[in-house]
């Protein structure tokens, strides 16, 4: 599709849930390189003031910062009054609980305090519903558009050492498709995108993780958008999650993604050698 097509179908403005670092700034670079203007959510306030300068001058498109905290009650009602007066075509939620590497080692679900665990349902479920629901709404209406929740291969089992994180992500998952369906007839197109290992923030502290490379991940997104209603970016990763959700058994399935944590984030961590076998 060329950048002016793109641009029609899916503009004249994209709204993205986390988006000055890592994955949601490889989507805003990706969709300002289409002509898209940029409506940036995050709560890094100089993050977003280095993006609006950088994108502004790299790409010549307009850029608006929102400088908000997804875990926050009152943040759907900043968003919605802060996007008013914009024709948002596309919505891409690519919010992530914590952007500090230091603070994303997986851990046993009872470790964790349940007020992180509510925030997190915050960003990975109550944000999707919202978001989904306001800006879905606006696009359906208009004819045309385009949703894209940025999920996790974690989504299909039950997921060791980021319990919550898993079951967070099968609702973005599972949210994404039905609406794949519901909105197709309207001119909207829906992706669920489960990842698999990709490299942003979240692995900066782990350079000995194999990982796609966050542009590359979008690019493989976009393609899919309004060609089917989920995408699993990286041939290495579809291939993967498909053996694991469709092949392995439950039993070792869950296993198999608990080791790997063990295998890679949790290393030497002596604290969880009761789970290694």
């Amino acid at each position: 599709m060329s950048s002016s097509s793109f641009a029609e179908k899916y503009g004249p403005w994209a709204l993205i849930a986390g988006g000055a670092l890592g994955l949601g700034e490889a989507w805003a670079n990706a969709l300002a390189s289409r002509g898209l203007n940029i409506a940036s959510i995050d709560r890094n306030l100089a993050a977003l003031d280095k993006q609006k300068e950088e994108l502004e001058l790299r790409f010549g498109v307009d850029v608006r910062s929102i400088h908000a905290d997804l875990t926050h009650s009152d943040v759907y009602d900043e968003v919605v009054h802060q996007t008013s007066d914009l024709e948002v075509g596309m919505m891409v939620y690519s919010a992530a609980m914590e952007v500090d590497p230091a603070k994303m080692a997986p851990h046993l679900f009872l470790d964790g305090s349940l007020q992180a665990h509510r925030d997190l349902i915050a960003i990975n479920v109550s944000g999707p519903c919202t978001f989904a629901h306001h800006f879905g709404a606006l696009m359906k209406e208009r004819g045309h558009g385009g949703l894209v929740l940025i999920s996790s291969g974690a989504d299909g089992q039950g997921s060791p050492f980021v319990v919550n994180y898993g079951a967070s992500k099968a609702y973005e998952t599972v949210l994404a498709e039905g609406l794949w369906f519901e909105l197709a007839p309207h001119g909207v197109d829906v992706i669920a995108a489960p990842l698999g290992l990709t490299r942003t923030t979240a692995l900066a502290n782990f350079p000995q993780v194999k990982a796609m490379a966050a542009d590359d991940a979008v690019e493989a997104i976009i393609d899919q958008l309004g060609k089917r209603p989920q995408v699993v970016p990286g041939r290495k990763n579809s291939l993967q999650q498909s053996f694991v959700k469709r092949v392995m058994p439950k039993k070792r399935a869950i296993r198999w993604f608990g080791n790997i944590h063990l295998n890679n984030f949790l290393r030497g961590n002596t604290d969880y050698d009761l789970y290694r076998n």
